[in-house]
C-alpha cells in the first residue's frame, strides 16, 4: 500500500489451511521369491501432510496507518491415518523389507514493513499458529524372512514446523499495537 493520505484496514494477509487424514496404508505379502532378482517382499507406505504459507506486506503513507500490513496464518494438521503391513515368507537377498513413515510439515514465513507519516496503530504486526496432532500408528509383523535380507523394517513418525517473522515499524507519531510478532506452535503425537 502507497498511499498520500492514511491507510485504513488495507493490505492484511490472512491464510488459514486445514489438513484431515483418517485413511489407513494397509498390506498383506506372502511368499515373494523372484527367481530373477530375489527381491522378496518389499513395501513403502508413507501418510504425509505438508503446508507452506509465505506472506509479505508493506504500507507507506503520507499521514497515519491504522490496522494495516498485518498478516496472520493458521496451519492445522490432523492425521489419524495407520500404516499396518503384515510380510511373510520373503526369500532372496531381499527377504522382507517394510519402510513405513508418517510426516506432518508446517513452514511460515511473515514479513511486514510499516512507514507513517503519522500515528501508526495496529499495524505491521505478523501472528503464526501451528498445530500438529497425530494418532497414526505404523504396525508392521514379519515372519520367514529367508535368505541375506532376512527381516529388516525402518519406521519412523516426524512432526516438523517451522517459522520465520520480521517486522519494521517507521512512525512520525505514536506507534500502539504495532510491529509485533507472535509465533505459537503444538505438536502432539500418540501414534
Amino acid at each position: 500500500c502507497v498511499s498520500g493520505d492514511g491507510t485504513l484496514f488495507s493490505c492484511n494477509n490472512l491464510s488459514d489451511q486445514n489438513q484431515a487424514n483418517s485413511g489407513n496404508n494397509a498390506a498383506a505379502q506372502s511368499g515373494g521369491n523372484d527367481d530373477d532378482d530375489d527381491d522378496g517382499n518389499t513395501a513403502n507406505q508413507g501418510i504425509g501432510q505438508a503446508q507452506s504459507s509465505n506472506q509479505n506486506a508493506l504500507c507507506v503513507s503520507g499521514t497515519g496507518t491504522f490496522v494495516s500490513c498485518n498478516n496472520l496464518n493458521a496451519q492445522n494438521q490432523q492425521n489419524s491415518g495407520n500404516n499396518a503391513l503384515a510380510q511373510q515368507g520373503g526369500s532372496g537377498s531381499g527377504g522382507n523389507t517394510a519402510n513405513q513413515g508418517i510426516g506432518q510439515s508446517q513452514s511460515s514465513n511473515q514479513g511486514s514493513g510499516v512507514v507513517s507519516g503519522g500515528n501508526t496503530a495496529g499495524s505491521g504486526n505478523n501472528a503464526n499458529t501451528q498445530t500438529q496432532n497425530n494418532t497414526g500408528s505404523n504396525a508392521v509383523g514379519q515372519q520367514g524372512g529367508s535368505g541375506s535380507g532376512g527381516n529388516l523394517a525402518n519406521q519412523a513418525i516426524g512432526q516438523a514446523q517451522s517459522s520465520n517473522q520480521g517486522s519494521g515499524v517507521v512512525s512520525g507519531g505514536k506507534t500502539p499495537d504495532s510491529g509485533n510478532n507472535a509465533n505459537t506452535q503444538r505438536q502432539n503425537n500418540t501414534g
